[in-house]
C-alpha cells in the first residue's frame, strides 16, 4: 500500500517537473536570423519600389542598426528619412534627418538632407490668413542652404522656394490689409501695405499695394500722396489692371469732389497718418 502511494507520488512530481521543462523551453526565443547586408539592403529598396514601405522600413532599420558600420548604413538612413517625407511623416522625416546630420556630416548627401528639412517645413505652411510658424522656419532653413551651397542644385530651388514664401507673406500682409480696409481701420491697412512694399517689392502684391495706397489716401483727402503712388504704380506697372483702375481713380474729377466734401470731417483723424507716411 505504502509502495502504491509513493509511486503515484512520483509519477505526479515527474509529471510537473516535465511540463516545467517543457514551459521553459517554449519561452525560449531563439535569436533572429539577420541576412547578408547586401541580401537585406537589396530586398529593402525592393519592397521600396513595390510600394511596401512599411516592409521597406523595417529593413532599412535593420541595416542601420546591425551593420551601423557598413557603407549602405547611411544610405539607409537617407531612404528611411525620403521615405518617411514621401508619406508626409514629417516628424520621423526630422528625427532621422537630424540623426542623418549628427552620424554622417561629411556624407556626400548632406546637402540633400539639409534640403529635405528646409521642404520639410517648407509642406507644412500654414494658408495665408494662419500662423507663419513653419513659413519662417523654412525660410531659415532655405537661407542656410543658399549660403552653405551656393552653386549647388539646392540653392537655386531653395532661391525658388523662398520666392514662393515670400508671395504668401505679403498675402498675408495684403489680407489683412483687405479686411482693415473693408472695416474703414485706414492706419492699421496702411501699415500692412507699407510692410508689403519695403519687406517683399518683388512680390505679385506689390502692384496691389501701390492701388490700394492710392485708394485709401483718396478717401482720406490726401490728394499729392495718393498722385505720388499713383505715378509710382504708373512708372512701374503702366500696362497692368491696377494701374487703370488707380488712373481711373485719379481721372475722376467726381471722386476728388466727393474727397474734398468729406475732407474737413476727416481732417483730424488724418494727422497721425500724415506723420507716419512722411
Amino acid at each position: 500500500m505504502y509502495r502504491l502511494k509513493y509511486l503515484i507520488i512520483a509519477i505526479i512530481c515527474l509529471s510537473v517537473i516535465t511540463c516545467t521543462n517543457n514551459k521553459d523551453q517554449s519561452l525560449v526565443t531563439k535569436p533572429e536570423k539577420i541576412p547578408e547586408l547586401k541580401v537585406l539592403f537589396s530586398n529593402a529598396l525592393k519592397y521600396y519600389n513595390e510600394g511596401q514601405y512599411r516592409s521597406a522600413l523595417k529593413l532599412f532599420k535593420k541595416v542601420e542598426t546591425r551593420y551601423s558600420f557598413s557603407d549602405l548604413a547611411p544610405r539607409s538612413t537617407l531612404m528611411i528619412t525620403y521615405i518617411y517625407y514621401q508619406n508626409a511623416d514629417y516628424f520621423n522625416t526630422l528625427k532621422f534627418a537630424r540623426k542623418f546630420q549628427t552620424l554622417y556630416p561629411k556624407n556626400k548627401n548632406i546637402a540633400y538632407i539639409d534640403f529635405l528639412i528646409a521642404m520639410t517645413f517648407y509642406e507644412q505652411v500654414q494658408i495665408v490668413a494662419r500662423d507663419q510658424t513653419y513659413t519662417k522656419a523654412a525660410l531659415k532653413e532655405f537661407r542656410e542652404i543658399i549660403k552653405k551651397y551656393p552653386k549647388s542644385k539646392y540653392a537655386k530651388e531653395s532661391e525658388l522656394k523662398i520666392d514662393l514664401i515670400n508671395e504668401q507673406l505679403a498675402g498675408k500682409h495684403m489680407y489683412l490689409a483687405r479686411f482693415y480696409m473693408k472695416k474703414s481701420k485706414w492706419i492699421s491697412a496702411l501699415k500692412r501695405l507699407n510692410i508689403i512694399l519695403e519687406k517683399y517689392p518683388e512680390t505679385i502684391y506689390t502692384v496691389e499695394a501701390l492701388h490700394r495706397l492710392v485708394e485709401i489716401y483718396y478717401k482720406l483727402g490726401n490728394v499729392s500722396l495718393a498722385k505720388k503712388y499713383a505715378a509710382t504704380l504708373g512708372y512701374n506697372f503702366n500696362d497692368s489692371n491696377w494701374y487703370k483702375k488707380t488712373y481711373k481713380i485719379v481721372a475722376d474729377q467726381n471722386y476728388q469732389e466727393d474727397t474734398k466734401a468729406t475732407k474737413r470731417k476727416l481732417r483730424d483723424k488724418i494727422k497721425n497718418i500724415f506723420k507716419l507716411s512722411k
